[in-house]
């Protein structure tokens, strides 16, 4: 497995990738994938995460791994490598919502937190105003703690 940041040539793969997984790939833009981690078994697209940096916060988003490659470790290497990216840009804490995933966030070290507690920055991507519904759990992990 080889990891990589996103350019904008893949925005079609991780956009199909995301859209294989039933993730939301409607506001993903060539901007955007300036925070996103790939993996990739040459030369294609198996593994997606991503960060939208608010401060010294982040929403960790779309992660997803194509369906052939589940169940390999991808997940938790893809994840380890984008908290490691959010620490190298002086993130202390990393917020998501999830509907399928919380027991593998909660491996991850994340804990569940309601909704309206996080920062004012992450209530206001999109993700969290649009897309996400209410019902989608939020979850937390701060990188200063390890």
């Amino acid at each position: 497995m080889k990891y990589s940041f996103a350019i904008k040539d893949n925005e079609p793969e991780i956009r199909r990738l995301l859209a294989d997984n039933d993730l939301h790939h409607e506001d993903i833009t060539t901007a955007r994938l300036k925070h996103f981690v790939l993996g990739w078994n040459e030369p294609k697209l198996v593994a997606v995460v991503g960060l939208e940096i608010k401060s010294r916060s982040a929403l960790l988003r779309s992660l997803a791994v194509d369906a052939d490659y589940r169940n390999r470790g991808i997940a938790t290497r893809l994840v380890g490598q984008i908290e490691d990216y959010a620490r190298s840009m002086e993130v202390g804490s990393l917020y998501l919502l999830t509907l399928t995933a919380e027991s593998f966030f909660n491996k991850c070290g994340y804990r569940p937190i309601a909704r309206d507690s996080a920062p004012a920055g992450i209530q206001e991507t999109n993700e969290f105003r649009n897309l996400c519904p209410a019902s989608a759990v939020c979850m937390v992990k701060y990188l200063g703690a390890e």
